[in-house]
């Protein structure tokens, strides 16, 4: 009897000791895994393909709350405010032809803006005018079709660098992945932000018909405006990890003060929206710049917000989002009721170190605003948190670089600056991108492509904070980059033979492909971008 006793309570001991080590195992194996399972409940394209999160045909209609949605579409109009030909701007059109994007229509091309005390001459405001124009020329049917608006301006903070103003007026956005996986990723931002926002307002969401359908660029500042003002102390909180820079997230710890700070704030780098709905936008956009005025009454005395933060378009649209966000938490208390599941009242927020108590009536001096019934600041505008659309350089030079996912990201990348975030790349491609057209389609006909021709094989530009790579690359930061980084996009050292296949195709098609649209008029890429920029344009001569 006492040998039976003990081999069973060995068995029992063994068993445990194994339970425990397939535990361990198993937690030490899903570790890394575990910062993307936090990911999904926010961000479904990060933990698993966009392509396998996004919405479907069946159900693209219409969102959780029962708020009918634009149905999906993969029409897609590019505009790019630009008035004259330069360098950059053909980087632009290069990659977006060599990856298939539709022919882009120039905005205000060969226009001239001279207005001194505006950015740009006030070719930044201009944006609004002539987008808006473009957009109520646009016919009815074409309503629930894609539009994209990217800066071909630059990006440019008067206060921030007076001194080198030239090089923030040219173009600084690269694309890199596919239009299919943009557009994918459009959908799929939607409705993870759609289930975001059901979550934050409660009832109020189908009682008012709130969702999101225009997406902006994110980023760490709400600049170029003044925090006390209703452009930035009611912005929600980020749904980026609580830890994405360990213990040093949302402080002033870091390279400077903004680079561990989550992506919380408008940047009007690039807009993808509905026609009809962007259309809606752009108008109050222009009503704001009708009623510029000298010196806005709520300014702290340096004058910065002087005539619309001197033409600043992202100005503009940080203020509509200031004030869309301010009137949902309006719409967010009216339906609330007592033990509603979702809708809960915020937590206290931190604006750059200070604290919002209250995201209305904040303690510390601020602008107020006046809240209205109804919905008629809502425009459904969201923001590209995860940099699934575009990754903003800005005050995130330690956030993404240049890796090829054949290889351990670790070894890649070396050692990393005191202040960075934890290293989370891995070796994984995302479905939407792998299942995507191969990088060198455009010369696997010929026989030309280089042996090394999948998406694992070729740089990619890699948040490695949170293992995304976006569809473009937004240099609102370093501008040099535009230069000592284009020999690591992908399509080079081939862009040249890219670029000839691009062309016979536009002779093939009659015109449409390589160049640009304007004014009903099409522009070739020989005449936009003549022979005397393919030293920089192509690096083989």
């Amino acid at each position: 009897m006492i040998l039976r006793s003990n081999s069973r309570s060995n068995l029992v001991l063994f068993v445990s000791i194994g339970l425990g080590l397939v535990l361990i195992l198993g937690y030490l194996f899903s570790s890394h895994d575990a910062f993307r399972e936090k990911l999904q409940g926010v961000a479904p394209s990060l933990s698993k393909p966009s392509s396998d999160a996004q919405t479907s045909e069946d159900d693209a209609s219409e969102s959780l709350s029962g708020v009918v949605s634009p149905p999906r579409t993969d029409k897609l109009h590019v505009l790019l405010p630009a008035s004259n030909p330069e360098v950059n701007l053909c980087k632009t059109l290069m990659s977006a032809s060599i990856l298939g994007y539709p022919t882009p229509t120039l905005i205000a091309w060969n226009e001239t803006f001279d207005t001194s005390y505006l950015l740009g001459g006030g070719s930044h405001v201009a944006k609004i005018t002539k987008v808006l124009e473009y957009l109520e020329a646009m016919p009815l049917s074409q309503d629930d079709e894609l539009v994209l608006m990217m800066d071909a301006y630059g990006a440019f903070n008067l206060y921030d660098n007076a001194g080198n103003k030239a090089t923030h007026m040219e173009a600084d956005i690269w694309f890199q992945l596919r239009p299919e996986t943009f557009i994918d990723r459009y959908y799929s931002i939607n409705k993870a932000a759609n289930k975001r926002l059901q979550k934050r307002l409660g009832s109020a969401v189908e009682a008012e018909g709130v969702q999101q359908t225009i997406i902006f660029g994110a980023g760490k500042r709400c600049a170029p405006n003044q925090v006390h003002t209703v452009a930035c102390y009611p912005i929600p909180e980020s749904p980026l990890p609580a830890d994405l820079y360990g213990a040093n997230t949302d402080t002033i710890m870091g390279r400077n003060k903004y680079t561990s700070l989550r992506q919380r704030y408008l940047n009007s780098g690039y807009i993808i929206g509905p026609v009809s709905d962007m259309r809606k936008m752009f108008r109050r956009a222009q009503e704001k710049v009708d009623a510029i005025k000298d010196q806005i009454d709520w300014d702290n005395g340096s004058h910065g917000s002087d005539f619309m933060y001197h033409g600043s378009d992202q100005s503009i649209f940080n203020s509509m989002l200031g004030e869309q966000e301010f009137q949902r938490e309006v719409m967010r208390r009216r339906h609330y009721k007592s033990g509603d599941t979702n809708g809960k009242p915020p937590p206290p927020a931190y604006l750059e170190g200070t604290l919002i108590d209250d995201p209305l009536n904040p303690s510390f001096t601020h602008e107020p605003m006046e809240h209205k019934a109804g919905k008629p600041d809502e425009f459904g505008m969201g923001l590209d948190y995860f940099s699934e659309l575009g990754q903003q350089t800005v005050n995130a030079e330690e956030d993404a670089t240049w890796i090829k996912h054949n290889v351990e990201p670790k070894d890649q990348i070396g050692e990393r600056h005191i202040f960075a975030c934890p290293l989370r790349a891995t070796k994984k491609v995302p479905k939407d991108i792998s299942s995507s057209r191969q990088p060198f389609e455009l010369m696997a006909e010929s026989g030309e492509a280089p042996a090394e021709s999948n998406w694992d094989d070729i740089p990619l530009y890699t948040n490695i904070c949170l293992d995304q790579i976006p569809a473009m690359i937004h240099h609102n930061g370093d501008k040099g980059a535009r230069e000592y980084a284009w020999p690591n996009l992908w399509l080079q050292p081939h862009g040249r033979k890219l670029m000839d296949q691009v062309l016979m195709q536009e002779q093939s098609s009659n015109g449409g492909a390589g160049g640009a649209f304007t004014e009903g008029n099409y522009i070739s890429w020989p005449e936009l971008c003549p022979r005397e920029m393919d030293a920089e344009l192509f690096r083989d001569v």
